[in-house]
């Protein structure tokens, strides 16, 4: 009878237990999906009742701890993240990248940054603790460590269109024009319809023809900084040529997007030449992507497809009449593997 007994009790105890986690993953989606709809009180009454059930449960802290930030009391995101990160449980990775921006939006810079390098620790190829160590380090003004975060983070994740973006913006600050665009046309290949795409399109356009300018003589100046000191000085140069090249009689009657392909293919082209024996991530992950681009002969579809962010005519006009140049071009972008 006594065995019995405690197979009984043994028996009701795995059901009780069985019962409370399907009743903390219940609360627990009630509570995502009340977040979801901005209704972030009422959202953390279902994380509590999934908390007063299992108080350490990773998902259910994770969650409060996600709401608690979107209603900007950081403490108590902070308080929540914590217990993940020391249980080192399920949900430690976004809890450390949520532990860190809750710092960083109370201004404690310092304290962001060490919990971003803890996590990279224990994630070294997470992109996204890389790509907010990048971002925080970005607005400190500390462009070397935005550089070597943000690289980190593409190395992790090629794809990641947020790390390309924060880039393309970090050299526009120090004016590096031939890393604004190799940034920026990477960022727009991978996002060229959303709000964030007109904003790098135009800033595309302007570094293109940045350098000249026309004193009304039919006479075309150019302008570069020959101090810069930057590895691509040298191109410089090539693109306020190509910028002034729309004046050349052979250009004559061609549009400003015919242009702008010509002109990219000819920038690819010219970086490739000069890539020989050079070394580090801006030579061997962009300039041998765009250098073996140009080779293949897709930068015309390229230069169309990024277009999208502009949403004018014309490129809506070449994107329907050269759909086999964008598949065979998607099909070279699916299969690419870097030379390097």
């Amino acid at each position: 009878m006594r065995i019995n007994y405690w197979i009984t009790l043994i028996f009701v105890s795995i059901i009780y237990f069985s019962n409370a986690q399907n009743s903390v993953q219940e609360y627990v989606d009630e509570g995502v999906e009340l977040h979801d709809k901005g209704e972030f009180e009422a959202a953390i009454k279902q994380y509590k009742k999934a908390l007063k059930i299992s108080q350490d449960d990773p998902l259910a802290n994770y969650e409060i701890a996600s709401t608690y930030y979107a209603m900007g009391q950081n403490g108590k995101a902070i308080k929540h993240a914590d217990v993940v990160i020391v249980a080192k449980a399920e949900f430690m990775e976004p809890a450390y990248i949520l532990k860190g921006s809750a710092l960083d939006s109370e201004k404690n810079t310092k304290e962001a940054i060490k919990v971003y390098k803890k996590g990279i620790k224990s994630f070294p190829n997470s992109h996204l603790l890389h790509f907010n160590l990048a971002l925080t380090y970005y607005n400190t003004g500390d462009y070397a460590n935005t550089e070597k975060s943000a690289i980190n983070a593409i190395e992790s994740n090629p794809r990641h269109a947020s790390s390309h973006l924060l880039l393309a913006y970090m050299m526009a600050d120090q004016g590096k024009r031939t890393k604004i665009l190799l940034a920026a046309y990477h960022f727009l290949l991978l996002e060229p319809n959303t709000t964030r795409s007109k904003p790098v399109y135009d800033l595309i356009m302007q570094q293109m023809n940045k350098g000249i300018s026309d004193d009304g003589n039919n006479t075309i100046n150019i302008s570069i900084d020959a101090d810069s000191g930057d590895e691509f000085q040298a191109a410089e140069l090539m693109l306020s040529l190509l910028a002034a090249s729309k004046n050349l009689e052979e250009n004559e009657g061609k549009s400003d997007l015919e242009m702008f392909a010509k002109n990219s293919d000819s920038f690819f082209a010219m970086l490739g030449e000069l890539s020989d024996g050079e070394k580090g991530f801006w030579w061997e992950f962009y300039v041998d992507f765009y250098y073996q681009m140009h080779n293949e002969g897709h930068v015309e579809a390229l230069s169309y497809y990024i277009g999208i962010a502009n949403n004018d005519p014309e490129t809506m006009k070449w994107l329907k009449n050269n759909e086999s140049k964008i598949e065979a071009f998607g099909k070279w972008f699916g299969t690419y593997k870097p030379s390097k």
